[in-house]
């Protein structure tokens, strides 16, 4: 059992490194290293101390014992969270005759689109393939470490990729899901007018959160998955759990 916190902790934080070089740094990146740099304690700690732990009573030896349930327990949790979260994500909803779809974006490194945001772009390709009447609102703001806005780089690629131009609207102010889903329907409103309906795109571990985010903004909740790289999938389930903490609380 030591050994496998250990190497948990071990790939955690490599998963971390890897995603910061390849995509970029952000709230996932940190907690997924965080938390394998805890494993890795955990684990070390599991090792080398027992024997100590066992030797001495009071405080450290009822602390040893609690961390030693507290930590399988929050990770079993934390297992069964993901696997809910990639299962609903997964189950798409789509009828291919909705007027709009809504693309949500998911960082650039530079210009360039990152392998998950090119997921989700490729699958709206598909989607515009199947319903060529649709328009395609591409949404996404800059953030640190983006030298133009995610939505310019986003209609970019499909443009370079058949989407006709006319038919993309750039949603390219907002900085959270919420902003996305808001500052879209504006658009859409003023585009389509009052009796529209809509689709959105995102990666699978997103769906359930961006879901309920829609449904408040006034959006249809009917979307279609993109697959997340496979390097990126702890990285990405951290962060979607801290977020949707946040959304529990704040509705956002």
């Amino acid at each position: 059992m030591p050994l496998l916190w250990i190497v948990v902790g071990a790939v955690l934080i490599l998963d971390a490194l890897v995603v910061w070089f390849t995509s970029s740094l952000n709230s996932g990146v940190v907690a997924t290293f965080v938390l394998g740099v805890l494993y890795l304690l955990h684990g070390l700690h599991l090792l080398h101390g027992s024997r100590r732990a066992r030797t001495r009573a009071g405080t450290e030896n009822g602390l040893f014992r609690w961390l030693k349930v507290f930590v399988p327990a929050a990770t079993a949790l934390l297992l069964v969270l993901f696997a809910s979260l990639a299962v609903l994500g997964r189950a798409d909803t789509v009828s291919h005759q909705e007027d709009a779809v809504v693309v949500l974006g998911a960082g650039l490194r530079g210009e360039e689109v990152t392998p998950s945001l090119r997921s989700r772009l490729d699958v709206a390709i598909g989607y515009s393939v199947a319903n060529p009447d649709a328009v395609v609102v591409v949404a996404g703001g800059q953030g640190p470490g983006e030298t133009i806005t995610e939505a310019l780089a986003m209609e970019r690629y499909l443009v370079a990729h058949g989407v006709p131009q006319s038919r993309i609207l750039r949603e390219d102010r907002s900085t959270s899901t919420h902003e996305n889903f808001v500052l879209a329907k504006s658009l859409l409103d003023a585009h389509l007018g009052a009796d529209y309906t809509t689709a959105f795109v995102t990666s699978d571990y997103h769906v359930f959160r961006a879901g309920g985010i829609a449904e408040k903004a006034g959006i249809d909740s009917t979307h279609l998955h993109a697959d997340t790289p496979w390097y990126e999938i702890p990285v990405a389930y951290v962060r979607e759990a801290m977020a949707i903490t946040k959304f529990v609380l704040t509705g956002r």
